[in-house]
């Protein structure tokens, strides 16, 4: 597996780079976010880990221009404890996970191993390929979706929500029941970054955003 690690911290760069490597890990490195966006578009990495301060663009940016070039490639963020808003702004903005300074490493191969296992199930082949209820259509193996036959683009966490909603329809999730299937692992007990989620999703579902509903004091429900 190819990560791209990107931090204008040459200590923390060396170090993970060199924590990913002993993980048997392909590492590629970038310190600026525009040699960074190149990097992405050359070795097409199926990882990305993003430090959000940057010294020639915002990370925010570079999560957007990553978006654009291949929204299915995984994302983490690292962020310093105070910088809250930086965190949510890069959730809302396809990001799939965060981390905080200084962190563990440990705790952030953990984080890794957990995308890892669900790209490998996504690329196992399924036998019901296709979920379609009303006018959403789920294509597994292709990790596509169509709404009205008009393919709508998704993250890699958005399209696993929808797809373990789909295969559940009508069934209430609990945000923590969303983290643990769709992240994979406790997520430190932050749910703020299941709901930033479902409402990227609900604008991506119109005419059926209200099909995904809130259950007050419990969580969500897809009721097509």
């Amino acid at each position: 597996m190819k990560i791209l690690v990107i931090d204008d911290e040459k200590s923390i760069l060396n170090l993970i780079r060199m924590n990913l490597k002993l993980e048997g890990y392909e590492v590629v490195v970038s310190m600026t976010g525009l040699d960074a966006i190149d990097k992405f578009k050359r070795e097409k990495p199926e990882l990305v880990i993003l430090d959000i301060m940057l010294p020639d663009i915002s990370g925010h940016e570079v999560i957007q221009r990553f978006q654009d070039i291949d929204s299915e490639v995984p994302v983490i963020m690292l962020t310093a404890k105070s910088q809250i808003n930086d965190r949510l702004l890069g959730l809302q903005l396809g990001a799939d996970d965060y981390i905080t300074k200084p962190f563990n490493s440990a705790e952030l191969i953990l984080r890794i191993k957990a995308i890892t296992k669900r790209i490998k199930k996504r690329e196992s082949k399924t036998k019901n390929n296709e979920i379609i209820i009303k006018g959403v259509r789920v294509l597994k193996d292709e990790r596509k979706v169509f709404i009205d036959e008009k393919e709508v683009v998704t993250t890699y966490k958005e399209f696993d929500t929808l797809l373990l909603m789909m295969e559940n329809h009508n069934k209430v999730f609990t945000r923590e029941e969303l983290l643990e299937k769709v992240w994979g692992y406790e997520y430190e007990g932050n749910t703020r970054a299941v709901d930033i989620l479902v409402q990227r999703l609900r604008k991506k579902l119109d005419p059926y955003s209200e099909s995904l509903t809130t259950v007050y004091g419990v969580g969500y429900r897809l009721e097509l």
